[in-house]
């Protein structure tokens, strides 16, 4: 059900950040500093940042670096952060720091979120914890 990355140290996490001058709200980087991201359920991915402790540790398909450039290609606006694939696109919309879903094409956003947990639970959890005989979330 899920195959994480690994944890990174908060200190490579800043570094990058700072390399990429990318704002993130705490919540996708306290998931960063427990897990690393990963696979969850059959098909999704938390995106994980090129690290000094693990450069070459993602697939292609996991660079979130990359992951970001081709949705720019495709006409993704600057203001959002792409920081999970699967079912549908999520990202983080830079502006207001609020978890987004957007459209297959990563170009408009479907739904707004405060927190990365009401983000799983009205998304990830929604769509899976049936399925894998999760206990509901009050």
């Amino acid at each position: 059900m899920f195959s994480l990355f690994g944890a990174i140290p908060l200190t490579e996490i800043q570094d990058w950040l700072r390399r990429t001058g990318v704002v993130l709200p705490s919540d996708v980087i306290e998931v960063w500093q427990e897990t690393g991201g990963g696979d969850v359920f059959e098909s999704e991915t938390i995106l994980r940042p090129t690290v000094a402790s693990a450069p070459n540790s993602c697939f292609v398909e996991d660079d979130i670096e990359g992951i970001n450039a081709a949705y720019a290609e495709e006409g993704k606006s600057s203001d959002l952060y792409v920081f999970h694939r699967g079912l549908f696109p999520s990202a983080v919309r830079l502006s207001d720091q609020r978890f987004v879903t957007l459209t297959e094409g990563g170009r408009a956003v479907k739904d707004s979120f405060a927190s990365f947990d009401e983000w799983y639970v009205r998304t990830l959890r929604a769509e899976y914890g049936e399925r894998y005989g999760l206990s509901p979330i009050a």
